[in-house]
């Protein structure tokens, strides 16, 4: 049984972990889908040009050979796992590898002024939302010929499924996951217990039911808010990538590059989300709250629900009982009852054009991604291991704690999103997103303004996109069925 859990997310959740989106665009000839391992870059900020035919060599004793590394994500936690596991690396190859880090509120901005300048670190964690400037500025090295060598470590279907989406929509593979996530909606079990709210299933867990729970869990004498509103940077991505995705069918754009989630259904939608804030079921300051503040709110019992990425479980494992909290599987589009749920990795690997060892920086994501390294990863960072071959781990059977993600990714009614596009959308990400929200939550325009600015800007740079791409198409969701 666990076996059969993990290989099904495995073939669902690799499709999107490791695209970034699922669009189409035309390819490079396919004698230069090369990994980047035969021969170094050449000159600073250019794109190694290798054949398909050479792999990363055995390097032990590797000399002089030293990397750098970039996490955007830090934490004592990681760093001491990456120090440690660069540590080993050294004694098996022979190769340094430096730990570097950056906050992650300032690492697009960081990654911007070293791609600018050809300083890129040889490996460096990447999100998804920043591949469409990393490709078209020529900041990384394609790693098809690594993926097409390495296809028995994952499942058949997801691999093929992967390889060809992601060339469809960058023209090559450039990133390795560092682990899977899904999302999911985590709440606090012994508050619903305490006023015994009895919690709708299957079909009947819409979004509607979601915000009826948010509602429910608001006690502000008891200092209790119903949700971990956020609202800065990232607030926009669950509305787009989740919710108002239901009512087109999981279509950002109109096969003409239109924006479609400004719609009459769309901005009611809308509105019920950001309800949740202006209603007083969230705290006040909410509206400046990301990714940390929203944990931890919810990790010091003021809020009831989150609305988040599997990777939360690590913390909470560390840090509740486990009669405080509970996961229940994201909502169900009450428009036709499919769930959109945005897969993919919390931050995978890449190598820089400017690297001057690609061979040996292919060589370091290989070693992290390998089976020891890549499990003890994902249980200290709240991920799903990107092998297949993690045994009957007890972490994720279906009695672990990742069991409703897992589950959330063999259902029938699973659908994978489309994301904004293939373009570089970075600057919007890290602002006009969160900012065009929180005019509407500050009463400064309406809710049809706000989806109308944000549609406005996405319509013209996708269909500058598709201008300037021949027989580039919009993407499409995915499904399994």
């Amino acid at each position: 049984m666990k076996k059969r859990i993990l290989a099904a997310f495995l073939a669902a959740a690799m499709t999107c972990g490791l695209l970034a989106g699922c669009g189409s665009k035309p390819s490079e000839s396919d004698s230069n889908a090369g990994s980047g391992t035969e021969q170094n870059s050449g000159s600073e900020g250019s794109e190694s040009n290798p054949s398909d035919d050479e792999t990363p060599k055995d390097n032990n004793g590797g000399g002089d050979v030293t990397l750098r590394f970039l996490d955007v994500s830090p934490s004592p936690e990681r760093q001491s796992y990456f120090e440690n596991v660069f540590a080993k690396f050294k004694d098996e190859t022979g190769i340094t590898v430096n730990y570097e880090s950056v906050p992650w509120d300032d690492a697009a901005d960081k990654i911007t002024v070293l791609g600018s300048s050809g300083q890129l670190p040889d490996v460096f964690t990447v999100h998804q939302f920043w591949l469409g400037q990393l490709t078209s500025a020529g900041w990384v090295v394609p790693l098809d010929d690594y993926v097409s060598k390495n296809l028995d470590s994952v499942a058949t279907t997801a691999t093929k499924i992967l390889m060809e989406n992601e060339k469809n929509l960058y023209g090559h593979v450039y990133r390795i996951p560092d682990g899977i996530m899904t999302k999911g909606v985590y709440y606090r079990k012994d508050w619903a217990e305490e006023i015994n709210y009895e919690i709708p299933t299957g079909d009947d867990w819409t979004w509607e039911a979601y915000l009826d729970l948010i509602a429910a869990l608001t006690d502000e004498s008891k200092n209790r808010y119903g949700n971990s509103f956020r609202g800065a940077r990232g607030g926009f991505d669950p509305i787009q990538g989740m919710y108002l995705l239901g009512y087109t069918g999981g279509y950002t754009y109109d096969e003409e590059g239109n924006f479609l989630l400004n719609t009459d259904e769309c901005v009611a939608a809308f509105e019920k989300w950001c309800d949740v804030y202006l209603k007083g079921y969230a705290p006040k300051d909410s509206l400046n709250w990301g990714f940390s503040e929203m944990v931890d709110n919810f990790v010091g019992g003021l809020t009831g629900t989150l609305l988040n990425d599997s990777e939360v479980t690590a913390t909470l494992l560390s840090k509740m009982e486990a009669s405080q909290w509970g996961v229940l599987p994201l909502p169900v589009s009450s428009a036709d009852k499919k769930q959109y749920n945005a897969t993919g990795s919390s931050y995978a690997y890449s190598v820089a054009a400017s690297s001057e060892h690609p061979d040996e920086a292919i060589k370091l994501i290989d070693f992290l991604a390998s089976t020891e390294n890549n499990i003890e990863y994902c249980k200290m960072n709240g991920l799903i291991p990107i092998r297949t071959d993690v045994g009957d781990d007890d972490t994720y059977g279906p009695d672990g704690p990742y069991a409703v993600f897992l589950e959330e990714l063999s259902q029938d009614n699973l659908v994978f999103p489309t994301t904004y596009g293939a373009f570089d959308y970075t600057d919007l990400h890290q602002g006009m997103f969160h900012n065009e929200l929180q005019k509407y939550l500050l009463g400064q325009q309406s809710s049809a303004d706000t989806l109308n600015n944000i549609g406005a800007e996405l319509t013209k740079r996708m269909k500058a996109y598709l201008e300037e791409n021949e027989g580039a198409t919009v993407e499409a969701p995915l499904s399994l069925q």
